[in-house]
C-alpha cells in the first residue's frame, strides 16, 4: 500500500469521525428552541453554575435522566432513572453553555435536584461536609469556597428543577 493512499484513507476516516461525533450533533442541537422545562437561571445561579464548572462537579455528577417509561405496569428503559423524574430532553439545556451533562455517575444525578432536595441550607451543609448529611459519601468537601460562592452554587443546584 502506498503511503499516499494510507494517509488519504486515514484522513478520510478522521474526517468521518469528526463529522459524526462533533459536527452533526452540534448542528442538530445548537439551535433547539427553549420550552417550558428549559432551565432558567438568575444571575446568582449563573455564578453558581460557573463555580460548578470550575470545580469540576460535572466529572462525578450527570445532569441527564435517561429514557424510561411504564408499560403494562413495568418500567422499560433505564429503570434506575425512574426515581429521578421525567427523562431529559435536549431542549432542557437550550440556555446552557457549555453543556455539563456529566461524564459518569460517581455521585447521584443532579437533573431535577432542585425539586428533589428543595432546602438551600441542606445543599450548603452538604457542600461543606458531605458526610454530615450523606453517610458514606465520597464527595470531597467544598468548605474552602467562600460563603458567597457556596450560596451561589446552592442557588444553581436549586434551579435544576
Amino acid at each position: 500500500m502506498t503511503p499516499r493512499l494510507l494517509i488519504g484513507g486515514a484522513l478520510g476516516l478522521f474526517g468521518l469521525a469528526v463529522f459524526f461525533t462533533v459536527a452533526l450533533p452540534y448542528v442538530q442541537t445548537n439551535d433547539l428552541p427553549a420550552w417550558e422545562h428549559t432551565y432558567r437561571y438568575s444571575e446568582k445561579a449563573l455564578r453558581g453554575r460557573a463555580i460548578y464548572v470550575r470545580e469540576g462537579c460535572w466529572y462525578c455528577h450527570t445532569q441527564q435522566v435517561r429514557p424510561w417509561k411504564v408499560v403494562d405496569g413495568r418500567i422499560e428503559g433505564v429503570a434506575a432513572d425512574a426515581d429521578l423524574g421525567r427523562p431529559s430532553d435536549p431542549r432542557d439545556f437550550a440556555n446552557d453553555r457549555p453543556h455539563v451533562l456529566g461524564t459518569e455517575r460517581t455521585g447521584p444525578d443532579l437533573a431535577h435536584v432542585g425539586s428533589r432536595q428543595s432546602s438551600k441550607e441542606w445543599h450548603i451543609k452538604h457542600l461543606k461536609d458531605p458526610r454530615e448529611v450523606s453517610d458514606g459519601s465520597i464527595m470531597p468537601s467544598f468548605a474552602y469556597l467562600s460563603d458567597e460562592e457556596l450560596d451561589d452554587l446552592a442557588d444553581y443546584l436549586m434551579a435544576l428543577e
